[in-house]
């Protein structure tokens, strides 16, 4: 059996990847979620996965990470235009991303978590105890790095218990999406990011450039989904309809793309994979117009040994296939 622990910020695509997590694997197999600051704030983000949790049925301890970046201040802003002019003012605070997933991070449809709580136990001790007592532990990264950062920082000799860490975050190809240049991860907390990249636990990449090329939905697929008519199906259309709506306004695009449910589904099946490379990857951690941006050494110019698995391309119809079996009772 593997064992898995999920990092999330848990905004809208995060809670579909956690469906997937929970109805795919065994209930024993996801040892815990442990939360950071990101597209939502530390308590709105647990608040979120322990309704997750609510919603499949299950109860996976949930722990409390680090509340900002690991270098960096951090603030709330749930206005489009307010974030687009902050990202481009190179200031060096981080932002959250309440301006695409809602307040709440779930889509603001209505959805009310019951007053649960998470574990007293911090992500940090959490992560001690885990990787101490297991030798094979996968992690699958959806959030800023801060709390793994924070561990390869603290707990060095830990790391070597880590099979795998799958990552949601930068992009291959220079295309960003909160600049020109960065990804959204990468960007709130490039320290944390350029610090896991260059540890060395074994990493597969699967940043925004497979994302809004093969992890993407459009209508005849929303539709598909809605017809399956589950709780899980339900949850997914509605807490995507924000993101929805807000790629059609902006880009003029009826379909939009699910990163964290992509690299849930790599994790789940590394068939989902059509191309990846083996290369060098840090990230710029300067302020500027190219924070949080990938460096990547493609034709291997520094000879460095230190390679991670970028992802570059998924198969499309893999992931859907994948995603409509999660959400199906």
């Amino acid at each position: 059996m593997r064992k898995l622990i999920i990092d999330a910020d848990t905004g809208s695509d995060d809670a579909v990847a956690l469906v997937m997590a929970m109805r795919n694997l065994p209930k024993d197999s996801i040892l815990g979620i442990t939360i950071a600051s990101g597209n939502v704030p530390l308590e709105q983000g647990i608040a979120n996965a322990l309704y997750v949790n609510e919603l499949c049925g299950v109860n996976i301890p949930v722990y409390a990470g680090e509340s900002s970046p690991i270098a960096r201040s951090y603030i709330e802003l749930d206005n489009m235009e307010e974030a687009t002019k902050h990202a481009i003012s190179e200031s060096p605070v981080s932002t959250s991303a309440q301006y695409v997933h809602g307040a709440d991070g779930l889509g603001d449809i209505g959805l009310q978590p019951q007053e649960s709580q998470c574990e007293e136990e911090s992500a940090l001790d959490f992560y001690k105890e885990a990787l101490s007592n297991n030798s094979d532990v996968e992690i699958v990264a959806l959030g800023p790095l801060s709390n793994i950062a924070k561990l390869v920082q603290e707990e060095p000799e830990l790391i070597s218990s880590i099979k795998h860490c799958y990552i949601m975050g930068g992009c291959s190809n220079g295309v960003g999406n909160i600049t020109k240049t960065a990804e959204y991860n990468f960007w709130v907390d490039p320290e944390a990011a350029d610090i896991v990249l260059k540890s060395t636990i074994p990493i597969t990449v699967i940043g925004w450039d497979p994302s809004y090329l093969d992890g993407t939905l459009d209508r005849k697929k929303v539709k598909e989904i809605d017809e399956i008519n589950t709780e899980y199906s339900k949850f997914t259309n509605g807490v995507f309809e924000k993101v929805r709506v807000l790629v059609l306004d902006i880009l003029g695009q009826d379909s939009y793309s699910l990163p964290d449910p992509l690299a849930m589904a790599v994790f789940l099946n590394e068939d989902i994979i059509s191309e990846s490379i083996e290369a060098n990857m840090v990230v710029d951690t300067r302020d500027g117009p190219t924070r949080g941006a990938c460096i990547i050494d493609f034709m291997d110019i520094e000879m460095n040994p230190r390679k991670v698995r970028i992802v570059q391309r998924c198969d499309n119809n893999k992931f859907f296939d994948l995603l409509k079996k999660s959400l199906v009772e």
